[in-house]
């Protein structure tokens, strides 16, 4: 019997899973569960689309049917997994079974809002699924004051972006925006490229209660703010609530084959953790989803990573980054009027970059010591 081949998930992981698995294989069935409305969008589209005026429809490339029939899949949106049966390799759907052949797990993260207290600390907005952006850009319409939480890559890109029609502040638990991925030298100069953001470091939101048809949002240090927004931006926690029976770490744990524990199972995307690793960046996973659609077609076949560069999307001050550039690090800088270099160095070996403004960093890439 060829049994299915069956996604959960229908983000870029699973999306792009699919199709190159299609182009392998032309005749095995395949079906994707979601449980969104299965739309085909680029996610990390979202953090800057709402400062350029895009609409979420705007941001759909196809639609789930749209999808099915260029890829010859079955996608069933707006249908929710109860429970996995891994020794009769079942997927439940509440009225209906799957059984498959291959199962893939590629049901991403789900924002991380930190403990807050008040009667309105369920207004906080997060933005990680088209769905939240249809909330996100009807909440923020008619805002005026917006608080963003947290400093790190997307609440940085969300500041820059809203601050282009709003009033922004950013409260942040560290010392400077991207502490943990560039030099202070590049957190500086977007920061001051940044000038109408009101940053608040080393401070956390504690509170968001309603005051009249406004927020007030209390601080750590006894400081309130009274906005009329608050967005979250502190991070993702991988989604694990159909993988008990597999092991799992921070994510859902997989060799370089991206198999889970039990036999017939991978997982793909902001879920899988590599080498103790969880990355949640396009490029690791469009390069896991490639490999995994050779496995499935027969070849085995291992992800491997090399340096991967990031993109912050701040075009008053772009931001790239590339290999190593947290921990123990010895920075080499160069500036000029155009922008910034900044070499990562261990043991003088270069290990990573970071660039602002006018510096482009890609050449560096194949210097990276491996």
């Amino acid at each position: 019997m060829n049994r299915p081949i069956v996604i959960i998930g229908s983000g870029h992981g699973g999306y792009t899973l699919a199709r190159a698995y299609r182009k392998l294989n032309r005749t095995r069935p395949v079906v994707v569960v979601t449980a969104d409305d299965g739309a085909d969008y680029p996610k990390p589209q979202l953090s800057h689309a709402f400062g350029n005026g895009a609409s979420a429809e705007r941001l759909i490339r196809q639609t789930a049917s749209e999808v099915a029939a260029e890829t010859s899949i079955m996608v069933l949106p707006h249908t929710r997994v109860q429970r996995i049966d891994f020794d009769k390799q079942l997927v439940e759907l509440g009225n209906r079974t799957l059984r498959y052949g291959e199962l893939v797990l590629a049901v991403g993260a789900r924002p991380f809002v930190p403990p807050m207290t008040g009667d309105a600390a369920d207004t906080v907005l997060t933005l990680n699924s088209l769905d939240d952006y249809r909330q996100f850009q009807t909440r923020l319409a008619n805002a005026n004051d917006v608080l963003v939480i947290g400093g790190g890559l997307i609440g940085t890109e969300i500041a820059h972006d809203i601050a282009r029609h709003k009033r922004v502040t950013l409260v942040d638990v560290n010392a400077r925006v991207l502490s943990k991925q560039a030099p202070p030298v590049i957190s500086a100069r977007l920061q001051a490229a940044l000038g109408d953001v009101d940053f608040r470091f080393g401070n956390r939101v504690t509170a968001i209660d309603q005051d009249g048809d406004r927020l007030r949002a209390t601080l750590a240090d006894g400081d309130t703010l009274t906005v009329d927004a608050v967005v979250c931006a502190t991070g993702l926690k991988p989604r694990l609530d159909l993988a008990k029976g597999l092991d799992t770490a921070t994510g859902i744990v997989v060799d370089a084959g991206l198999r889970t524990s039990r036999e017939h199972v991978y997982a793909l995307g902001d879920c899988a953790e590599i080498d103790g690793r969880v990355l949640p960046y396009l490029q690791p996973i469009t390069l896991s989803a490639n490999a995994l659609a050779q496995t499935l077609a027969g070849t085995p076949t291992a992800v491997a990573f090399g340096p991967m560069p990031v993109a912050v999307k701040t075009p008053r001050y772009p931001v790239q980054l590339g290999g190593i550039t947290g921990g123990e690090i010895d920075w080499q800088i160069d500036e000029d009027d155009n922008g910034l270099t900044a070499r990562a160095m261990r043991d003088g070996q270069l290990v990573g970059y970071a660039t602002g403004g006018g510096h482009n960093g890609f050449r560096l890439l194949p210097q990276l010591a491996r």
